[in-house]
């Protein structure tokens, strides 16, 4: 087993440290948090529900990624404690320490004997399962890498902040302005109220003097910049929901602008009327099985979102809920599933799905069968059940009224991903009941051989073939456009189904960026 923590030794020495944070329950997003460079992951379990089973998969995503595993823990009970700590978090960030005894108890909670009172048991995962493991190195050792965070964030925490300071053990404090300036009676004025400010500044300077690490936000580098001067090391760079609501939220308002100074902006309520009319419709990807991201796309303006079930892994469980939380803040949904029998597409419009985007079609035939799967009779196939989801449970309709209006209100994307489709394309498109062509460079490019060429003479000839004939044909063009100068050429260009990038793009461009603005900021700091 390692005895190692670069984090630990950067609160011992402190050493300026980055933190990120999860909150919403998928490794993936941890992962991404980690590749970009964050040294530490909090898991938010304090405002946000984390499963046992979460908790350690996300754990090991991050420890996978080469960061550390914190985890901020809503209760200072000290069973639960050591048991968060057996999962093999590195471990514990403990909100509204109010005092002295309260914070020992966290210690204790954390440490083995004799530091501590944490239960011993030398089969954990925070053990390795006992594989390979000296017992006795393991209780001399381990509590040398554990780390103990705690949070100052009452009036009465900081009267009592000098005898909290006297707990050895502690690797750094963090005071949060919001419960903080509640406390005070002034909630959300942290920033503002002249008191709260100085009970706050003071609070730190003592921190510090005392010797102990101390936090401060950088949700941006200025923030940053701000927290080293006043002698502060621990930067909290914000969460995972965080970049993703301001991400959505800047693509969608810039992606909305641009369409305005096209002249293509629309009073025009319903997302499929628009696409149906030609008119410019915003459908982001959402690739993380969480219906919180899917609430922040729809409350973020997009007309769509795409399930992206071919090349990420959805339950049926995980694509209900994502549709339930999209409809329930108002936007569509449209699934890219990675099975087109007729079976898997009718299952999942019967989950409620708004459409149907299939991948790598091959020829009109499998276009057609693709359309008949999505249309009850007579224009399709699709079995009928009006008491599913997608049906509303069979309320205030028949179901001669559902299988109508279904028909009417469903979306058929088909994606010209393979030469064979190319050269079949003139029958595709003569194909009754197709909204939207899209086309898939990566798939394009693979299929005549190039894979990855995108740039390539051969590749830019298909897709404008692929644009021309649809255009003839008087389809809607799905393309990409993640940015709001890509938005503006795809519309000249006659594009309108226009996808502007997904939550795991989002996720990995913010914190790449974020990550690489505070690493200079530190580093300009230090000279």
């Amino acid at each position: 087993m390692k005895y190692e923590n670069p984090a630990k030794q950067k609160y011992v020495s402190r050493e300026p440290i980055i933190n990120g944070m999860v909150r919403f329950a998928n490794p993936a997003l941890a992962a991404i948090i980690a590749k970009a460079g964050a040294e530490t992951i909090t898991i938010d379990n304090e405002h946000y529900p984390f499963t046992d089973e979460e908790i350690i998969n996300i754990c090991r995503a991050i420890h996978a990624n080469g960061a550390e595993c914190t985890v901020r823990l809503g209760t200072k009970n000290m069973n639960a404690m050591y048991r968060v700590m057996d999962m093999g978090v590195d471990g514990l960030l403990l909100p509204n320490v109010e005092t002295a005894e309260e914070a020992q108890m966290i210690v204790d909670s954390i440490k083995y004997p004799p530091e501590g009172k944490r239960g011993c048991c030398p089969i954990t995962r925070a053990a390795d399962y006992g594989v390979n493991l000296d017992v006795k190195e393991y209780y001399e050792k381990i509590n040398t890498i554990t780390t103990v965070g705690i949070m100052i964030e009452s009036k009465k925490g900081y009267e009592n902040l000098d005898e909290i300071l006297k707990v050895k053990g502690i690797d750094y404090m963090v005071i949060g302005p919001s419960d903080f300036s509640g406390s005070f009676g002034k909630p959300g004025q942290a920033a503002t109220d002249p008191e709260i400010k100085a009970a706050m500044k003071d609070a730190y300077e003592r921190m510090s003097a005392a010797g102990v690490s101390t936090g401060g936000l950088a949700y941006f580098p200025e923030q940053a910049l701000e927290a080293l001067k006043t002698d502060k090391t621990y930067l909290n760079a914000g969460s995972d929901l965080q970049i993703l609501t301001r991400s959505f939220k800047s693509h969608i308002d810039g992606a909305r602008k641009a369409i305005k100074d096209a002249g293509l902006e629309s009073d025009i309520a319903d997302p499929v009327e628009k696409l149906r009319k030609g008119l410019p419709v915003l459908v982001p990807f959402i690739r993380i099985a969480e219906p919180g991201i899917a609430e922040i796309i729809a409350m973020s303006g997009a007309d769509f979102m795409i399930i992206d079930d071919e090349h990420f892994p959805f339950t049926d469980k995980e694509i209900i809920n994502v549709i339930r939380a999209a409809h329930g803040k108002g936007c569509k949904v449209i699934v890219r599933p990675h099975d087109k029998s007729k079976a898997a597409i009718g299952r999942i419009l019967d989950m409620g799905a708004d459409g149907i985007m299939a991948p790598q079609v091959l020829n009109a035939e499998e276009a057609e069968a693709i359309v008949k799967a999505v249309k009850y009779g007579p224009q399709g196939n699709r079995g009928l059940c009006p008491i599913t989801a997608g049906a509303d449970y069979g309320f205030g309709h028949s179901a001669q009224d559902y299988a109508e209006q279904a028909n009417k209100k469903t979306v058929v994307g088909i994606m010209i991903e393979t030469k064979s489709a190319v050269e079949d394309l003139d029958r595709i498109l003569a194909i009754p009941g197709i909204d939207y062509i899209a086309f898939g460079p990566s798939d394009l490019s693979n299929s005549y051989g190039v894979p990855g060429q995108y740039d390539s003479d051969l590749i830019k000839g298909v897709i404008k073939t692929i644009r021309e004939k649809t255009k003839k044909a008087g389809i809607a063009l799905n393309s990409l456009a993640y940015s709001d100068e890509a938005v503006a050429d795809e519309l000249q260009q006659g594009a309108t189904v226009l996808n502007i990038g997904s939550d795991v793009q989002y996720m990995i461009w913010g914190w790449t960026k974020l990550i690489a603005d505070l690493k200079k900021v530190i580093e300009d700091f230090k000279k």
